[in-house]
């Protein structure tokens, strides 16, 4: 996972604490992970921890922040091909197979998407990653009804049904598959859905 684009715009000695989290998360998980774990990978003191933070579930929400809008600024560029746009954004966010470390990641942004409807902050972080992912399916159909490459569809509702298919597949992936276990079938169903409204494959 690159971080370049991670927390550019916080704290250097935060950025650190986030960076040390995201190690931290990546060996440990979200359940059993401590301020100890954290702090065994930060360079730093372990009371800047506590100068920042009141506890671990305090520091989460700024690490899931953190990921959220790095993950937001790593998503594909714009591109001449809004269908291979699409095709792209799928295989980002729901790779076929994947190693142990980015799973444990992704594992822990799970379970902590869990608790939104329990913390206003965490579920104001992800409603802002699924609006901001939400209008960038609308902007990739509608560039591709123009370049004739999707039929005249409803776009609102198709971004939405869209969504909740990505947001539903990755979900099953991380609770019934095993890391490395293909999910190509879950993929081909939602390409499935794709064709049904390109015009490439009608």
């Amino acid at each position: 996972m690159n971080l370049e684009n991670y927390g550019k715009d916080m704290d250097p000695g935060k950025r650190d604490i986030m960076e040390a989290t995201h190690s931290a998360v990546k060996k440990h998980g979200y359940s059993d992970l401590t301020i100890q774990h954290i702090a065994d990978e930060f360079d730093r003191s372990k009371s800047l921890l506590y100068y920042h933070y009141d506890g671990r579930d305090d520091l989460l929400i700024d690490f899931l922040e953190y990921i959220l809008s790095g993950f937001l600024a790593n998503l594909p560029e714009k591109g001449t091909a809004p269908r291979n746009e699409l095709d792209e954004l799928i295989n980002l966010l729901l790779p076929t197979t994947i190693n142990e470390e980015p799973y444990r990641l992704m594992l822990a942004m799970f379970e902590l998407r869990m608790n939104a409807p329990h913390d206003q902050a965490v579920r104001e972080q992800y409603l802002e990653v699924e609006e901001e992912l939400k209008a960038i399916l609308e902007d990739i159909l509608r560039r591709g009804i123009e370049a004739n490459e999707f039929s005249d569809i409803n776009v609102e509702v198709e971004s939405e049904a869209l969504l909740s298919l990505l947001v539903g597949t990755r979900a099953r992936r991380l609770t019934v598959y095993d890391p490395d276990q293909s999910i190509e079938i879950l993929k081909k169903a939602i390409n499935s859905h794709i064709a049904r409204i390109s015009t490439a494959d009608s």
